[in-house]
């Protein structure tokens, strides 16, 4: 009888273990079964537009199941977007608090400073993003959502403290967005200093901000041969640019054969408008009036453009008082059109003005606003 007792020990032991599994798959299947009871509450109230209850009954799944982030991520992500920030952040301060890897922690810091930024909470926003300024895979999405804290509240000498962490990237749009707003707080404290110009501009020879600041202070202060060089590294580099630096340019008291080979080379390889109505200028200063109007009319045959049909018309009315008089009323038509055209454009979003930004109003990228060129542009 012992011994069979032996015997059945083994059976005893293999059935205990089998039992005890089956009791842990069942609570397993338990768990999960109710975990998808609840998700699938949690849509129905979604569904009948009960976002709250819906939210409640979510967010409780979190202390049961932390393996769905993702779904979670962009239910919160959705109701950014329709401007429900409140909701959104509840989502991701409830993640925030789980215990997640480092990245996938970063990720939802990283969406929560969004939240908070797209509900006016700056400084809560900010100092998620501090933290994120060293993450290798975040650090150029954060210091592009810090910037964007520092142009709303318009603190432009905090940005300075980021320029090692900037430097650290391979963006362009940081080096050029920095570049911006170090200038903005020198022209906040009117602070005119050639020397700080100078460096900005060697710094970040990206930006064309510090040139062209560098280049109206030297203007004022009457350093002409620096002025000149500030622009036209300006107008060598960014050609489209030529409408706002050539009439600074012509401050700088060009030598007559060193302005004509400039405006030459815009005009006949770059297509410049600009220059090319103030190559006719030249032509007709320096040559005579009918050598301008053949050059426009040519330029004009090649490349149609308002704005030089609106200078030959200028032209023919100096020759005579009659030309003039005839000419007069088509010349008001024609600048009573351009007056209503757009002069800058951004090439970024398209949007359209007649001023000059640094900073798009409507997409608020920087150096992105530039001088239209074209048939009706510069």
């Amino acid at each position: 009888m012992l011994e069979l007792l032996f015997l059945l020990l083994p059976v005893a032991a293999a059935y205990g273990w089998f039992m005890g599994r089956n009791s842990v798959k069942h609570k397993e299947l338990k768990g999960r079964a109710s975990v998808t009871r609840n998700l699938s509450s949690g849509l129905n109230f979604l569904l009948t537009d009960q976002e709250d209850k819906a939210i409640e009954q979510l967010l409780e799944l979190l202390d049961i199941e932390a393996a769905t982030i993702d779904t979670y991520l962009a239910l919160a992500n959705l109701f950014r977007r329709k401007g429900d920030w409140d909701k959104a952040i509840r989502i991701h301060e409830k993640l925030h608090q789980l215990k997640l890897p480092k990245s996938q922690a970063h990720q939802i810091q990283f969406e929560l400073a969004k939240d908070y930024f797209a509900a006016g909470l700056y400084d809560r926003a900010e100092k998620l993003l501090v933290n994120l300024v060293r993450s290798p895979q975040l650090a150029e999405l954060a210091l592009k959502q810090l910037f964007s804290i520092f142009v709303a509240t318009h603190e432009w000498q905090k940005a300075a403290q980021y320029q090692d962490a900037v430097l650290h990237t391979d963006s362009r749009s940081l080096r050029i967005a920095l570049a911006n707003m170090q200038a903005e707080a020198l022209a906040l404290e009117k602070a005119s200093d050639i020397k700080q110009l100078s460096e900005l501009a060697d710094s970040y020879k990206q930006a064309i901000r510090p040139k062209y600041e560098l280049a109206t202070a030297a203007l004022q202060q009457q350093q002409l041969p620096l002025a000149k060089a500030a622009l036209r590294y300006i107008v060598e580099h960014k050609p489209q640019w030529s409408a706002d630096i050539l009439p600074l340019l012509q401050q700088c008291q060009l030598p007559a054969e060193e302005w004509y080979q400039l405006l030459s080379q815009l005009a006949n390889k770059q297509n410049n408008i600009s220059a090319v109505v103030l190559l006719a200028d030249w032509l007709a200063e320096h040559g005579s009036a009918e050598a301008a109007e053949q050059f426009l009319l040519d330029k004009l045959t090649q490349q149609p453009s308002i704005r030089l049909f609106q200078k030959l018309l200028q032209l023919r009315q100096q020759q005579s008082a009659p030309a003039a008089e005839a000419l007069s009323s088509v010349e008001d038509l024609v600048n009573a059109y351009l007056e209503k055209k757009s002069l800058y454009s951004c090439r970024n979003c398209g949007f359209k003005t007649r001023k000059h930004y640094w900073l798009c109003p409507s997409c608020q990228q920087w150096e992105t606003v530039e001088p239209i060129s074209g048939i009706d542009g510069r």
